[in-house]
């Protein structure tokens, strides 16, 4: 199995030098670049499998305006390459990757391999389906809040931090559910906002950061008509729901509705 963290320059580009150096041929004396161990190792791999955001789809590394042409490793490789075994590159992005995501993997593809488990299901960006079919905002411990349009305005607030720059509706992401490490954590669960980075967009299209998201005006303002009755109406829920029922107390007669069946 082959993993390949960090993302994939353009050696086309480099000129006479060369963007990246991993041991050396000792046939030649020259360095032996990252493109030409993946020409050498991704041909012969059982599974071929992108770890991190850098790797999958380029990361920071591509943003617009580097000078190095980088690429995630489905864009060098080809998005339609097949291992030997006939799987596909199969993509776990996150900046970093959650630990708990990659290991989740590698342990199905071990399985797969042992056949014990069927092809593993990816979406179209090569991600895990079980792992990236969710949004943030479906995990997220502040997601009642953006339903009853509270939303935070500082990073005191523990409302919905849409406003803030939090792009969580729209990015795949399972981290508001799993958390980072053992269960705990979470971008937006702990305060932070979410920027994406499990995205193929990331980070281009998700900035500027802590400015709120395209989209995010007219959802909320569309949300407040909806928020007012809402929160209303379970105003009035609550407030009935609050309270005991009429029948619990410690007077002489019982008042519960209670009909025996056979009276003495």
């Amino acid at each position: 199995m082959l993993v390949i963290e960090g993302s994939v320059p353009n050696e086309n580009i480099s000129g006479d030098g060369y963007w990246t150096s991993l041991g050396f041929d000792h046939a030649t004396g020259q360095p032996i670049t990252l493109n030409q161990w993946i020409d050498w190792l991704a041909p012969k791999a059982w599974a071929v499998v992108a770890a991190g955001t850098c790797a999958t789809y380029g990361g920071i590394h591509a943003m617009a305006g580097n000078p190095t042409g980088a690429m995630g490793l489905a864009d060098y490789l080809g998005w339609d390459f097949r291992s030997v075994a006939g799987i596909p590159i199969v993509n776990v992005p996150g900046c970093p990757v959650q630990p708990d995501n990659f290991m989740e993997t590698v342990t199905w593809l071990l399985y797969q391999a042992a056949g014990l488990s069927p092809m593993i299901p990816l979406d179209d960006q090569l991600r895990p389906t079980w792992l990236f079919g969710k949004t943030v905002h479906e995990g997220c411990d502040r997601a009642g809040y953006y339903e009853q349009g509270n939303f935070a305005l500082d990073y005191n607030s523990p409302k919905c931090i849409v406003k803030l720059g939090c792009w969580g509706p729209v990015v795949n992401c399972n981290v508001t559910k799993r958390g980072w490490m053992d269960g705990l954590g979470g971008c937006p669960n702990v305060g932070g906002i979410c920027i994406g980075c499990t995205m193929p967009g990331f980070p281009d299209k998700f900035m500027p950061f802590m400015d709120e998201p395209p989209g995010g005006k007219i959802s909320s303002a569309l949300m407040k008509p909806y928020a007012t009755v809402i929160r209303k109406l379970r105003a009035m829920t609550n407030d009935t729901v609050n309270k005991e029922p009429k029948w619990r107390h410690n007077r002489e007669e019982l008042t519960t509705g209670y009909d025996p069946r056979w009276r003495a």
